[in-house]
C-alpha cells in the first residue's frame, strides 16, 4: 500500500507540485516585470513633471521679469509727468512772485506819489 501510494504521489501530485511551482516562478517573473515597468514609468512620469515644472518656472520667472520692465518704464513715465507739472508749478510760482514784487513796488510808488500830492496840497492856497 505504501508503494501504491508513493506510485500515486509520484505519478499524480508530484507533476502537479513541478506545474504549480512552474506557475509560482513565471507569476513571479512577471510580477517582477510588471513592478520593473511601474517604475520605469513613474521615473519617466516624474522627469517628465520635473521638465514641465522648470518649463513653467522659467516661463513664470521671464513673465516676472517682463511685468517688473514694464512697472519700471511706468513709473518712470509717471515721474517724468510730475517732474514736468512740478516745473510748471515753479514756472507759475516764479511768475507769480514776479507780480507780486510789480505790485508792491507800484503800490509803494502809488503810495509815495499820494504823500507828496498831499503835501503839495496841503502847500496850496486854499480858494
Amino acid at each position: 500500500m505504501l508503494e501504491t501510494i508513493r506510485e500515486t504521489v509520484q505519478d499524480f501530485i508530484a507533476p502537479e507540485l513541478k506545474t504549480h511551482g512552474v506557475r509560482l516562478e513565471n507569476l513571479e517573473r512577471r510580477l517582477d516585470d510588471a513592478r520593473h515597468s511601474l517604475e520605469q514609468r513613474s521615473d519617466d512620469l516624474k522627469s517628465s513633471l520635473e521638465r514641465r515644472v522648470d518649463d513653467l518656472k522659467g516661463s513664470l520667472e521671464h513673465r516676472v521679469d517682463d511685468s517688473k520692465d514694464l512697472l519700471r518704464a511706468e513709473i518712470r513715465t509717471l515721474e517724468a509727468k510730475m517732474n514736468a507739472r512740478f516745473d510748471a508749478s515753479d514756472a507759475r510760482f516764479a511768475m507769480l512772485e514776479g507780480l507780486i514784487r510789480n505790485l508792491t513796488q507800484q503800490v509803494t510808488f502809488e503810495s509815495g506819489l499820494r504823500e507828496r500830492m498831499a503835501s503839495l496840497e496841503a502847500r496850496l492856497p486854499k480858494q
